[in-house]
């Protein structure tokens, strides 16, 4: 019996460090580690519906082809965003299944119109945007590993209000957080 609970607790942590380096991807805008968090032939259901991870997907500007290269191609008209993952719960259906679900608060600095990378959404000025919501995954245990088979995206509120970050630029270069492969994180970790 005390095996099986370690075995549990350990099948946990794996499954917490994955929605770790899930947010971690996104807001690196790190394709490969984005793509690891999912099995081959994941879904997704968030803002998209369809394939989560099929680089071999036809893709074109209307039909993205993979949730990766939606998300990415969105948060390309960002100039920043942050992630945070709150609550976890995990649910073991049997020892291969688990339904888990995950709270998070993302924020995204969208950037103005005139901005070339701006997107058809953007407003005359900068804008703060920010969601609450929930991931509920299905996640599967396949040749060991711990990895998302489905994701629904739940938002539970969102607001969007004219920018008012400051002091901003006066930090240094070197501790202001940047895209895969430049920001620090990227010399420690490998997919």
């Amino acid at each position: 019996m005390a095996e099986d609970k370690l075995e549990q607790l350990l099948a946990k942590q794996e499954i917490a460090e994955v929605i770790f380096r899930y947010a971690r991807a996104i807001d690196r805008m790190d394709d490969a580690l984005l793509r690891s968090v999912f099995h081959p032939g994941s879904t997704h259901y968030h803002f998209y519906q369809g394939p989560s991870s099929d680089p071999a997907a036809p893709s074109s500007p209307e039909e993205p082809g993979d949730f990766v290269r939606f998300a990415l191609g969105l948060l390309t008209t960002y100039s920043r965003t942050h992630h945070q993952m709150g609550n976890t719960l995990v649910d073991f259906v049997d020892d291969s299944h688990a339904n888990v679900e995950t709270y998070f608060t993302a924020f995204h600095l969208v950037r103005p119109k005139s901005d070339p990378l701006a997107g058809a959404q953007a407003f005359d000025n900068e804008m703060d945007y920010f969601v609450g919501g929930r991931y509920i995954d299905n996640f599967e245990l396949r040749d060991g590993a711990w990895k998302i088979v489905h994701r629904t995206g739940m938002t539970d509120w969102a607001r969007i209000e004219p920018s008012s970050s400051q002091g901003f630029d006066d930090i240094p270069r070197e501790t202001v957080g940047h895209y895969a492969p430049d920001d620090l994180i990227c010399q420690f970790y490998s997919v």
